[in-house]
């Protein structure tokens, strides 16, 4: 897919977490071939060389780190690693989240603090990481991703609650360092079509087509959706854009499309 205002991103550098699969796979993609300095930070080493080999072999300018994102200490290290190769940071993608499924009767602490450990703790750090920079250069583009989840209850209740925090800190972060001519942003998905959902596919191959019909534009999300969103907060084409929710969910949270017919009696 092409990005029709991806040109004035050339020689940018762009980081952003859980970047070797799925959306953040898509959004490397895109800013490689937007000629943007990409840094790639990942959990997983497989998955993080085989993104970085293939972006390279396309020509991208892309370095991938390895980092544990509930661990203080590893971002705080690849950070500095990053704004020493690159010598500066200029947009920071918060991509990388943990989904658990479980209902809250069913949750445990530990896999409740994991969540808001990657999902919400791992956020600020990161923000915090590279505010200093962005500061002192007076310039800084942040897009957390978060989720429709956070604006209504659809499941999932530890990620709702995580993703929700997150929401607030955009707001938080784009009032405070708004002087420094920072912005922050929270692009806030749909439904999003990816190998995530292999696993719920397995035990319901007819998810997305069940899924749908929520939807008023009548499919669920591509992982260039989202990415268009991302470049477009990032580019100098939102400048006055900041402390957002950008919904980019096919008019799911504009109305329950399985619900009005009902009300109306046109059914």
């Amino acid at each position: 897919m092409t990005y029709q205002f991806a040109a004035e991103l050339a020689g940018r550098t762009i980081v952003i977490t859980g970047g070797g699969r799925s959306i953040g796979r898509e959004m490397a993609t895109a800013a490689a071939a937007a000629k943007m300095k990409v840094a790639i930070l990942e959990v997983n080493q497989e998955t993080l060389d085989r993104t970085v080999t293939e972006l390279k072999q396309q020509g991208g300018d892309v370095t991938g780190y390895v980092v544990d994102l509930q661990v203080e200490s590893q971002i705080i290290d690849v950070f500095a690693q990053v704004e020493k190769d690159f010598g500066k940071i200029e947009v920071l993608v918060n991509n990388a989240a943990f989904h658990d499924s479980a209902e809250l009767l069913d949750s445990s602490l530990e896999m409740w603090n994991k969540t808001f450990a990657i999902n919400t703790a791992a956020p600020f750090l990161c923000i915090r990481a590279v505010l200093p920079g962005m500061i002192a250069r007076k310039s800084g583009a942040i897009i957390n991703i978060g989720t429709v989840n956070a604006k209504m209850m659809i499941g999932s209740d530890s990620y709702t609650a995580s993703k929700a925090a997150l929401h607030a800190l955009t707001r938080t972060v784009a009032v405070r360092y708004g002087k420094h001519n920072i912005r922050c942003n929270t692009v806030v998905p749909g439904t999003i079509a990816t190998e995530v959902w292999q696993e719920r596919i397995h035990r319901n191959p007819a998810v997305f087509e069940q899924l749908k019909s929520w939807y008023p534009l009548g499919r669920v999300g591509k992982p260039s959706d989202i990415t268009a969103a991302v470049l477009y907060l990032a580019s100098d084409q939102a400048p006055w854009m900041t402390g957002t929710e950008f919904l980019v969910d096919g008019g799911l949270l504009a109305g329950l499309a399985p619900m009005y017919p009902v009300v109306e009696g046109s059914d």
